[in-house]
C-alpha cells in the first residue's frame, strides 16, 4: 500500500479537483495533504469525501519550503511506501502503483517529459537513507533535483513515471512564484515571472552545493491533535546557521538573474559542472 504526500500552499481548488482519482486508486491507503501555511487554513470540511483524508496544518511558516513540507508529510505518513504528488496532479493509471518495484529503485518524473519533475515514487527506507529533502531550500526550483541525486547517490536506480501515468492540470508560470523576491537584505519586483524562478531556483542550487543536506540539520517542530482530528504542527525559528547560508545564497542567485554576463556565465558553468559529476538534474 501507498501513502500519498501533497504539500500546498493556498492551492485548494486545484487539489479538490484531482483528490477524488487518489481515492479511488486501490493502492491508496492515505492521502497526507500538508497544509503549509496556507492564508485560509484547509479544513477537512473543504473537501466533499474525507476517505483516507490526513491533514496536517503547519504553523510559524515563512517561505513557501515544499521540502520542508515534504518532510513533515513523510513524518506523518503510515505507509512503506510513498508517492509524492503536487497539489494539481491527476492520477490517470491507478493501475500504473502496481507495477513499481521499489526495492532498490525510485520513480520520478523529468521536466524533459510528460511528467513534471516533481512527482516521485519511493520507499520510506530509501527515504531515510538519503535524509529527506533539502529543508533549507524555498521557493521553486531544485528541491526535487537535489533529492534524486541523494538517492541516487545511495545506490539507487532512477526509473520514470511513465507518459500517461499522471497528467498535471495547466496553470500559467506566474502562479508558481511569488510576485516579489523579498530576503533578509533586499527586496526586487521583477515583472517577468520567468526571472523570478530563475532567481530561487538558482539560490536554491546554490545553497544546496555549499551546505549538503544532512538529517541534523532539520528544522525541530512540535505537533499535537487538533478539532476534528487535524495534526497541527508548529516550527521552532530558523537557525543562525540556515540564516547566514541562505543569505550568501541569495546574494549568488541575485548577481545570476541580474549580473553582468561574464558574471552570469561563470555562475551557470559551475553549476551545469556540478550537476554534470551528478548524473544531471
Amino acid at each position: 500500500m501507498y501513502s500519498v504526500v501533497t504539500p500546498n500552499r493556498n492551492r485548494l481548488d486545484s487539489l479538490r479537483e484531482v483528490l477524488p482519482g487518489w481515492q479511488q486508486a486501490p493502492l491508496v491507503s492515505e492521502i497526507v495533504i500538508v497544509d503549509f501555511g496556507s492564508d485560509r487554513p484547509i479544513e477537512l470540511a473543504d473537501f466533499r469525501d474525507r476517505r483516507k483524508l490526513k491533514l496536517v496544518r503547519v504553523s510559524n511558516t515563512d517561505e513557501w519550503r515544499i521540502g520542508l513540507a515534504i518532510n513533515l508529510g513523510v513524518d506523518q505518513a503510515g505507509a512503506e511506501h510513498i508517492v509524492k504528488l503536487d497539489s494539481d496532479i491527476e492520477l490517470r493509471d491507478p493501475a500504473w502503483l502496481s507495477r513499481l518495484d521499489l526495492a532498490n529503485a525510485f520513480y520520478r518524473g523529468d521536466y524533459r517529459s510528460p511528467v513534471s519533475n516533481g512527482q516521485c515514487a519511493f520507499s520510506r527506507a530509501h527515504f531515510d537513507r538519503a535524509g529527506g529533502y533539502h529543508e533549507w531550500l524555498s521557493g521553486y526550483g531544485f528541491d526535487d533535483s537535489d533529492f534524486y541525486i541523494r538517492l541516487r547517490r545511495a545506490g539507487l536506480e532512477q526509473r520514470p513515471i511513465d507518459a500517461g501515468v499522471l497528467v498535471e492540470k495547466v496553470h500559467s508560470l506566474a502562479s508558481r512564484v511569488a510576485p516579489a523576491i523579498a530576503t533578509e537584505f533586499f527586496r526586487l519586483n521583477p515583472p517577468d515571472p520567468e526571472a523570478r524562478l530563475l532567481f530561487t531556483a538558482s539560490r536554491n542550487t546554490y545553497l544546496a552545493y555549499t551546505c549538503a543536506w544532512a538529517p541534523d540539520m532539520r528544522r525541530p517542530y512540535t505537533s499535537r491533535p487538533l478539532a476534528d482530528g487535524v495534526v497541527g504542527v508548529e516550527l521552532q525559528p530558523i537557525g543562525e546557521r540556515q540564516r547566514r547560508a541562505t543569505a550568501f545564497a541569495n546574494a549568488l542567485g541575485l548577481i545570476r538573474m541580474t549580473g553582468k554576463k561574464e558574471h552570469v556565465d561563470l555562475l551557470g558553468a559551475m553549476v551545469t559542472s556540478f550537476l554534470a559529476e551528478d548524473g544531471g538534474l
